[in-house]
This record gives structure tokens, C-alpha cells and sequence, in this order.
């Protein structure tokens, strides 16, 4: 159920409960004021037939005095006069005042309470008069009263529920606003947005809502982003193997294969010393061919290198530029300690992606690599070369952007100056202090310990 419609059913409830208390309490004062008039108008009647009666004097008129004092309450509203004989028979009766507005007969039975009734003899006779207490009129008033009462609660109602019908559609309209837009956002509309207006607590929910779907747009624009990116990257990867696997392993296979097949004419010819020869040239070009696909395999996994420490897998990193450009000076200067898993994995991919863009953008000459702990306990890892330096457009490029946010996923900070003179480039990434460190071979004595 809408909550517009539990709040006005709550109010309804709340106005019946009234409107049934107030009804309660009218007819108890209804009782209250019945019982009280008949009383006073009894107590009233007897006391003036009394003293009439007992100014009759004795003799043949007494009838006509009795007539006289009976029918003296005719159109009387609370009582009714009847002069009654000894054989019990009613000789004169008076006639009460009937109501304009008579109650309904409902209500009478609902407000009927036990007659009040008085008996004066009639001296020297065996007659009486009786007088009997009539509620019809003060019924009557109740029922006018009760009516006037109803319309104006019915008005006062009416308003009310009109009030807030009015005032609760208002309100509840921005809530029902920000509930579409809740639907919208779970639907993976993130750009939608709702008016921060209203009450102060409302207006709190809705600018916290256009925060989170803000948010939550920049979230799903960044995951995009770092698809794309990483689709891009793995076909970088992907081209770049096939181009090593093309340059470097393709003509040692086909110079394997040119050899083997020479091997056979060789020994029909019986020319063993050049089949030695051909063979030591396979056994070459083979272990050139697994040395090459061992380097292949060691950046597509550090896992392996990292598991000798982080200097190690450095040193790896250098010797596999080194060999490819004998041109490139490389330093390495990198703490053996082990900063977890993912830090060192992380703070690896930073140099290795470092030393790739200065090797193939910048034409260095020069690439110092390093890895240090800092007096706070944290790691900083950074790769400077002395080459071109590095283009404004290319600070968004696909590779800085998936190392920052590899780097964030940690915890950690990274940026890229240029040197004064707009040559050379320095990559510079900061991890946060785990909370313990130990050496590599801390760690190795550790496992061996276990192993033991």
C-alpha cells in the first residue's frame, strides 16, 4: 500500500476513534441530563399539585378544581397529568407539547431511562392524581443538538481530510519523485537527478541521492574506461608477443628446420663431422628459442621472479631490455624486502611498464630503476630515463591509467614529471606502509623452517 494512502488511512482511523469517543461521552451527559430534568420536573410538579390540591374545597365542585390542575399541563414537555378514579379508570388526562423535530424512535430506546412518577390523593374522595415524567422532548433536544454537533464535526471532517489530502500530496510528491529515480538508478540510469528542495530532512536525502547517482555515474564511466583500457592493453600484449615470437623465434625455427634437414644428406655421405656441427647449431638455435620464451613468460608471470624478491625480479626486468637495446645504460638499485603480495606485484608492473614506455617512447640513454623503503615505513618505486621526455597528451594514455589504478586499489599515489628542460621522465609511485616487513630471505629461511 502507497504511504499517502497509509497516512490518510491512519488519520481516518484517528478522526472515527474521535468522532466514536465523542459520541460515548455525549451520551453519557444525554443520560446524565435526561435523568436529572425528569427528576427536577417530577420534583417541580408534585410540589405545585400538592399545593393546589390542598387548596380544593370539599363539595361537588372538587371535579371541576381536579379538571382545572390536570389539564393545567397540557403542552407541558417533561411531564404528563392524569386524574385517575377508584375503580382505577383515568378520567382526565393532560396532553404534553409534541416535539417539531421528534427524535427517532432508535434513539429513544437508546436514551430510555426508568419514569419518574408522583401520587397526590384528592381529599375526601378515593381518586388521585398521578404524575408521570415524559422524555420524547428532551430526546428531542439531544437529537437537535446531536445533529448540529455532527454537521459541524462532519465540516471540521471533511476539512481536515481535504487539508491533508492536499498538504500529504505535496509532501509525498518529492518522495515519490526520488522513489522513480531510485527505480531509474536500479535500472542503471545513473544521470538521474531529483530537485533538492523541501523540508531540510528531505532535502538532505535528495542531495544525498544526487551524490550517489553522481557517483555512481563516474564508477560506471571509469568501469568503462578500464575495459576499454583493458582490452587495449591486452592487444598491445598480444601484438607485442606475436612480434617477438615473429622476430626472435620464427628464424631459429627456420633455421632449426633448414639444419635438420640437411642431416640426413650429411650422413648418407657419411660426413659425420658436419652433421656435429649441424646438431650443435639446433642444440644453439633450440636454447635460444627457450630463453627467449622463458623472458616471454616471465612478464606475462612475475609470480616467479618475485618469489626471489623484488631486486631480483628487477634485475630480470633490466637484463631483458639490456639484451634487446645494448645501448641503454640500465641502474637498479631495489630494497629486497617484501611488502606483501599484491604491493610487490603492483610496485613490479610499475617498473616494468615504466622501463617499456621510456624504452620505446623516449629514446633514453640512460633508465635508472629503484624501489626504496621510506622513513614512514612506506614503498616508493620509481623509473627515470634520460630520454625525450614525455608529451601532455600522453599523461592519459592507457597504460599510466591502468597502473594509477592499480596503485589506488592499494592505497597508494602516482605521478610523472618531466625534467626542467622538458627531457628525461620520472615515473614515481608511493604504496602505503604494510604492517610488517621482511627480507626475501627472511621469507626463504621462514619456508625452509616450515619445511623442516
Amino acid at each position: 500500500m502507497p504511504l499517502r494512502h497509509r497516512l490518510l488511512g491512519f488519520i481516518a482511523a484517528l478522526l472515527i476513534a474521535s468522532l466514536l469517543v465523542g459520541s460515548y461521552l455525549k451520551y453519557r451527559q444525554a443520560l446524565a441530563k435526561i435523568e436529572l430534568e425528569m427528576s427536577s420536573a417530577i420534583s417541580v410538579a408534585e410540589h405545585t399539585v400538592r399545593d393546589a390540591v390542598g387548596q380544593i374545597p370539599p363539595g361537588a365542585l372538587q371535579f371541576h378544581e381536579v379538571e382545572r390542575i390536570v389539564t393545567s399541563f397540557n403542552g407541558d414537555r417533561h411531564v404528563r397529568a392524569e386524574y385517575i378514579l377508584q375503580d382505577g379508570s383515568i378520567a382526565i388526562q393532560s396532553r404534553p407539547r409534541l416535539s417539531e423535530t421528534p427524535a427517532p424512535h432508535w434513539l429513544l430506546d437508546l436514551l430510555a431511562v426508568s419514569p419518574h412518577t408522583a401520587t397526590i390523593a384528592v381529599p375526601d374522595n378515593s381518586a388521585r392524581i398521578q404524575l408521570t415524567s415524559d422524555i420524547a422532548n428532551e430526546v428531542a433536544e439531544v437529537w437537535d443538538d446531536a445533529k448540529l454537533k455532527l454537521v459541524i464535526i462532519g465540516v471540521f471532517c471533511a476539512l481536515v481530510s481535504a487539508m491533508m489530502v492536499i498538504s500529504l500530496g505535496r509532501v509525498l510528491k518529492p518522495l515519490k519523485d526520488l522513489s522513480n529515480a531510485l527505480q531509474k538508478v536500479g535500472s542503471g540510469d545513473y544521470e538521474v537527478h531529483v530537485d533538492e528542495s523541501g523540508p531540510e530532512e528531505l532535502a538532505a536525502i535528495y542531495r544525498g541521492f544526487n551524490t550517489m547517482a553522481t557517483k555512481l555515474a563516474a564508477a560506471e564511466q571509469r568501469n568503462r574506461q578500464l575495459n576499454e583500457q583493458l582490452n587495449t592493453v591486452q592487444d598491445e600484449e598480444r601484438a607485442e608477443i606475436a612480434r617477438d615470437l615473429h622476430d626472435e623465434v620464427g628464424p631459429f625455427l627456420f633455421a632449426v628446420d633448414v639444419d635438420a634437414q640437411t642431416i640426413a644428406p650429411l650422413l648418407e655421405r657419411a660426413e659425420h663431422g658436419e652433421v656435429l656441427a649441424r646438431t650443435q647449431a639446433i642444440r644453439q638455435s633450440v636454447g635460444h628459442m627457450q630463453t627467449h620464451l622463458r623472458s616471454i613468460l616471465q612478464r606475462l608471470r612475475p609470480g616467479t621472479l618475485l618469489d626471489l624478491g623484488l631486486a631480483h625480479a628487477a634485475d630480470q626486468l633490466a637484463e631483458f631490455w639490456r639484451s634487446r637495446y645494448p645501448g641503454i645504460k640500465f641502474d637498479v638499485a631495489c630494497t629486497d624486502e617484501s611488502f606483501g603480495g599484491k604491493a610487490d606485484e603492483a610496485a613490479y608492473r610499475v617498473l616494468q611498464e615504466g622501463t617499456s614506455n621510456a624504452v620505446r617512447h623516449g629514446k633514453p640513454t640512460n633508465i635508472s630503476l629503484s624501489a626504496r623503503k621510506l622513513p614512514s615505513g612506506a614503498l616508493e618505486v620509481s623509473v627515470t630515463d634520460n630520454g625525450l621526455g614525455i608529451r601532455p597528451a600522453a599523461r592519459k594514455g592507457l597504460g599510466l591509467a591502468g597502473m594509477r589504478d592499480r596503485i589506488a586499489l592499494l592505497g597508494g599515489t602516482m605521478t610523472v614529471d618531466t625534467g626542467p628542460d622538458g627531457r628525461g621522465v620520472t615515473l614515481r609511485a608511493e604504496f602505503p606502509a604494510p604492517q610488517t616487513l621482511k627480507s626475501a630471505s627472511a621469507l626463504q629461511r621462514e619456508e625452509v623452517e616450515q619445511r623442516l
